[in-house]
């Protein structure tokens, strides 16, 4: 089913070309505080542009930004100027303004790509306890905005029925992906994490109700299978927290899985974290969307750094970390800055180590990455 959802993945830009002849408008994103339900509510297809990260990219990038900026943000405008499978199909992208990269990716934008951008003020604290009446209000007023940006792109009105049918679909969506996570943290092994993660990048470019009927199959056949899954393993066992990883982004991934570790949890924008908190429709559904968004586990662009302390710790140790590797793209100071407070907070909650890789998507530096997962994980199997 993973490798039928993989060949999935690749059909796509074919799929939406064709959506696009019959006159489907996409619309892209790259950070998780842009609602989805907002583009598909107006009829049109969302697609979180995670996919073309690679050094080719970067250096196109390169001609529009510093070397030294951001990898992903280099990425992303290296993909628009070079045309990517996914990029020349946009009709319009939608920017969260959260970190310095984010907020120059979508003046560049403006400048010298002809697709509409609409920017998204994201205020800076999250805690649902803490954030002021006049923040929400705000976030209120930036999701009101492009809301409207939306319908007047698409020509249909986001009507409160529609947009309601719409977040049920998605809370449905999101139920089924932590679904899928919570089979790899048993004993069993009946999934990996690292097939989940795969899944979990699909389901920002397929077509959703299609995913969703694949990943709906995978949980029916997982529940099916219970008790007859191989042995547990005794390969060292991580958890990885960090910067967004796209999906061509797996260097580290093959280190680790190369040196005979197992990363078993996440707690990334592009993993876990994504799925993990639904829409209320109990109330007015932009105050929904307005919860979901905000008040889920905050980047480390906003403050309430004891908010995302309390979430990698408690996605450590319920899939029975031995190990965090703290993952940073370099020139992510965002990530970056916080590393030190991780590493005192879980060796003191969870007596557990932490590893800082700090990368790009070029391949130059495979050889002291690899040496210091291979360190690494020697260091947890002598404990």
């Amino acid at each position: 089913m993973i490798e039928s959802l993989t060949e999935m993945v690749k059909e796509r830009p074919e799929s939406l070309k064709r959506s696009k002849e019959n006159g489907s408008k996409v619309v892209g994103y790259f950070c998780s505080y842009i609602p989805e339900e907002l583009i598909a509510a107006a009829g049109m297809i969302p697609i979180r542009l995670v996919s073309g990260s690679s050094p080719e990219a970067m250096l196109v990038g390169e001609q529009y930004v510093k070397p030294y900026s951001c990898p992903y943000v280099r990425s992303c405008i290296g993909n628009m100027a070079n045309s990517n499978s996914y990029y020349e199909l946009l009709d319009a992208v939608c920017v969260a303004c959260t970190c310095d990269g984010m907020k120059n990716l979508q003046e560049y934008w403006k400048r010298y790509f002809d697709v509409p951008v609409y920017t998204v003020g994201v205020p800076q604290t999250s805690n649902r306890f803490r954030t002021r009446q006049q923040a929400i209000d705000y976030f209120t007023g930036e999701l009101k905005e492009l809301k409207q940006s939306l319908e007047e792109l698409s020509g249909r009105k986001i009507t409160d029925k529609r947009l309601r049918e719409t977040a049920r679909f998605y809370n449905l969506v999101r139920s089924r992906m932590r679904r899928l996570y919570e089979y790899t943290r048993t004993e069993s092994f009946l999934i990996s994490w690292r097939e989940v993660f795969k899944i979990s990048h699909a389901g920002f470019l397929l077509d959703r109700t299609q995913f969703l009927q694949e990943i709906t199959k995978m949980a029916e056949t997982l529940k099916s299978a219970k008790g007859i899954a191989e042995k547990r393993d005794s390969k060292p066992r991580l958890a990885i927290y960090g910067s967004v990883m796209s999906l061509e982004d797996t260097k580290v991934l093959d280190l680790v899985e190369n040196a005979g570790g197992k990363i078993v949890g996440d707690a990334l924008c592009t993993g876990a974290k994504f799925w993990r908190k639904d829409v209320a429709l109990d109330g007015p559904l932009m105050d929904g969307l307005v919860e979901r968004y905000l008040h889920n586990i905050p980047c480390a662009y906003m403050t309430d750094t004891t908010m995302r302390l309390n979430y990698v710790v408690a996605r450590a140790r319920e899939s029975n970390a031995q190990g965090l590797i703290y993952y940073t793209l370099k020139s992510c100071d965002t990530f970056r800055s916080e590393v030190r407070i991780f590493e005192e907070t879980l060796q003191k909650e969870l007596g557990i180590p932490t590893l800082l890789i700090e990368t790009e998507y070029s391949p130059a530096d495979i050889g002291t990455t690899r040496t210091k997962i291979e360190a690494f994980l020697e260091m947890l199997e002598g404990v």
